[in-house]
């Protein structure tokens, strides 16, 4: 059984999913051939749409390379089993992101064609509603744009894995067509390293118009504990940001994630997961029954504090007090081992049903009206 895995060498969370789908597979007695330029050659322009004279000369110029770079790819997966997108929504089904998904079902007909994601479609905060059922009150005319014209639903692809398929919006009743492989990201880079030290990292800045407050909540919180912290700033390589999360014990979220791997990398080094509202990490609840609405609980790595500066004062003295990385990895492989190992089970039961022939490359004729 052979997987084709298309990736890229970007930092972000493409490349750790791919190369931990990697070692699951190999685990499961499979292979798994990655190919980092593989969204990018998703995402050439192989055909023209712009028919100004200046967009015709250009497209003359460069499409016998981007033809080229297609074609190659195509030889290169022709003998998979499965053609694995590594992605994430709304570029998974836009038209405008990754447009030769099409090209490929054309040259490859009897490959299945999957999409490798650290959620699930229907229940994607914004994205599945937006997509599935046109409700654009929360898509900004900047994002409109990747979903117009109308985006692709459930159909695009035959199979979906995923991370986590949890959140705050309820899994449609009924079959669907994905398996919660989790992700693997257990590459011998994410471990305690404080040296007993507690010390806070504070995400990313936002532009994000409610940003500021909940930043100076934190701000104020930290300053008046006297607890040391650092503010994420800059671009980080992955070794280097790996290396913060090593040496911290607390990561300070700093607005909503739809999933949000560096919960799960920081979770992995020994730092625990400090936000306002319960929501901002919803794809990390604990729901016995994903169909229904409304929250989960947390793991007890999770410090949910109200966006209350003297709950977050109180919060960080009795974190610092009691701090033990070990414990929070330990926590973290007790209550989401499928977010830090992967779920090999799923996998190999995902690999079962490529061999057996239930998943095939017709298979996504099927999703039209899931989710709607």
């Amino acid at each position: 059984m052979k997987l084709a895995v298309l990736a890229n060498e970007k930092d972000s969370f493409v490349r750790p999913l791919a190369e931990g789908l990697g070692r699951m597979t190999s685990v499961c007695g499979a292979h798994a051939e990655i190919h980092y330029d593989g969204l990018e050659i998703l995402s050439l322009p192989l055909w023209l749409k712009d028919l100004s004279p200046r967009s015709i000369g250009r497209f003359v110029l460069k499409s016998g390379g981007y033809r080229k770079r297609f074609d190659d790819l195509v030889s290169r997966m022709e003998d998979a089993d499965a053609i694995v997108v590594v992605t994430h929504v709304p570029a998974s089904h836009s038209r405008h992101a990754h447009q030769n998904v099409e090209q490929i079902r054309k040259r490859l007909p009897g490959i299945p064609i999957v999409v490798y994601d650290m959620i699930h479609l229907p229940t994607v905060e914004k994205w599945g509603p937006a997509m599935l059922h046109g409700d654009l009150s929360d898509i900004s005319p900047e994002e409109k744009k990747l979903i117009d014209p109308k985006p692709f639903g459930m159909e695009r692809y035959d199979w979906y894995l995923t991370g986590s398929p949890v959140s705050e919006i309820p899994l449609p009743p009924g079959p669907h067509p994905v398996s919660r492989v989790g992700i693997d990201i257990d590459d011998g880079t994410l471990f305690p390293e404080q040296d007993g030290k507690f010390h806070v990292l504070l995400d990313f800045e936002q532009t994000r118009k409610d940003y500021p407050a909940y930043r100076e909540v934190q701000l104020e919180a930290l300053n008046r504990s006297g607890v040391s912290f650092e503010v994420l700033d800059g671009r980080f390589t992955r070794d280097e940001i790996r290396a913060k999360y090593r040496s911290a014990g607390a990561l300070m979220l700093a607005h909503r994630e739809s999933f949000g791997l560096p919960i799960c990398e920081a979770q992995a080094c020994g730092a625990r997961i400090f936000t306002p509202r319960s929501e901002w990490a919803g794809a990390h609840w604990l729901k016995d029954d994903l169909s229904v609405p409304g929250p989960g609980e947390h793991s007890p790595n999770f410090v949910v504090y109200r966006d209350s500066v003297d709950d977050l004062v109180e919060e960080l003295l009795a974190a610092q007090d009691s701090f033990d990385p070990a414990k929070t990895v330990d926590t973290f492989l007790e209550y989401h081992p499928h977010l830090y190992q992967g779920d090999k089970d799923a996998l190999a039961d995902f690999l079962s049903l490529l061999e057996s022939g239930v998943i095939h490359s017709k298979l996504h004729l099927e999703h039209a009206d899931i989710g709607r």
